[in-house]
C-alpha cells in the first residue's frame, strides 16, 4: 500500500484464511473519508439525530460508515488468522497455490471427448501469470455447447466435492467470455423480463455462469485431481442429465 497509495482497500478476511466468513475490512485514508457524503444513517453511525427536526450527524470518523451491529464474536478470529498466515509465510502461500493452479490448469486442458474435442472450456489466462488461484470454466458436451452450470453443481454437490457455480461476480468478464454483442446488452437494458431465464433466453445465453474451482493453502493434488478425474468420468461423451433443474432465481 505504500507503493500504490491507494484511497480504499476492501478486505475479505475469509478469501486469506478461509475464516470467519462475513467478516471483512475496509482501510481508507481519513482524507478519502472526509470527501464523501452519505445521505442516510444506521444504527451506530450518528453523533446525534433528531426525529421532529429531521436531522443528523453523523459519526467523525470510519464508524459512520458501519452500518448496524458488527459481528464482534469473529472479530477475535481475524487477529489469529493473521498470526496464522504470517507463521506460514505469505511466500510459501503463492508457490503452493501457484502450483496447483499450473496443475488444474493442464489437467484441464487435456481433458477431451473421443473426438479429440476439448470437454472444458477455461476462461482467462492460459497459464498461471495474471491471474490467482481460481479458475473460472465452463463444461463442454459432445457438440461444443456449454452444459448448464447447474447440472454440474448439482452433480459435484452430490460427489463431495465444493465448487462455485452461478453468474460471472464480474460482469464484463462474464460478457467477454461468452462474447455477447454491446447493442445486445444496451436493447435489453429497458426491456422488463420476468425471470433471469427470460433475461438469458433474450441474449441467446447458452448458461447462466460458469464453474470456479478455488485453490488455496489447503488444497492438495489430490483435491485436483478428483474433481479433474470426476468432470471426465461424468461428462465425457455422455448427455447431460437437466431433469430436476429448478428456475434461476437469481445470480
Amino acid at each position: 500500500m505504500s507503493r500504490v497509495r491507494p484511497d480504499f482497500v476492501p478486505v475479505s478476511w475469509y478469501k486469506v484464511f478461509g475464516y470467519p466468513t462475513g467478516v471483512g475490512s475496509l482501510i481508507a485514508r481519513r482524507e478519502a473519508l472526509a470527501r464523501l457524503r452519505r445521505p442516510w444513517f444506521a444504527g451506530g453511525t450518528i453523533q446525534a439525530v433528531s426525529a421532529l427536526g429531521g436531522w443528523h450527524v453523523l459519526a467523525p470518523d470510519e464508524t459512520a460508515f458501519e452500518d448496524g451491529t458488527l459481528n464482534f464474536l469473529s472479530i477475535p478470529d481475524v487477529e489469529f488468522g493473521i498470526h496464522w498466515i504470517e507463521d506460514i509465510g505469505m511466500d510459501l502461500v503463492r508457490r503452493r497455490v501457484g502450483c496447483l493452479t499450473s496443475l488444474l490448469l493442464r489437467r484441464l486442458a487435456g481433458l477431451r471427448h473421443a473426438d479429440g474435442s476439448p470437454l472444458v472450456r477455461v476462461y482467462g489466462p492460459e497459464g498461471t501469470g495474471g491471474r490467482g488461484g481460481t479458475v473460472a470454466f465452463n463444461v463442454l458436451d459432445r457438440r461444443g455447447a456449454v452444459v448448464d452450470e447447474r447440472i454440474v453443481a448439482r452433480d459435484t454437490a452430490a460427489a463431495g466435492i465444493s465448487i462455485r457455480t452461478g453468474c460471472f461476480c464480474n460482469p464484463g468478464a462474464g460478457e467477454g467470455a461468452f462474447e455477447i454483442p454491446e447493442p445486445a446488452l444496451r436493447r435489453t437494458a429497458n426491456e422488463r423480463m420476468r425471470t433471469l431465464d427470460d433475461y438469458l433466453d433474450v441474449l441467446g445465453l447458452p448458461s447462466g455462469g460458469a464453474v470456479r474451482a478455488s485453490l488455496g493453502l489447503v488444497s492438495n493434488i489430490a483435491d485436483v485431481e478428483h474433481l479433474v478425474a470426476f468432470l471426465g468420468a461424468r461428462y465425457a461423451d455422455r448427455e447431460p442429465d437437466r431433469t430436476g433443474l429448478r428456475p434461476r432465481e437469481r445470480c
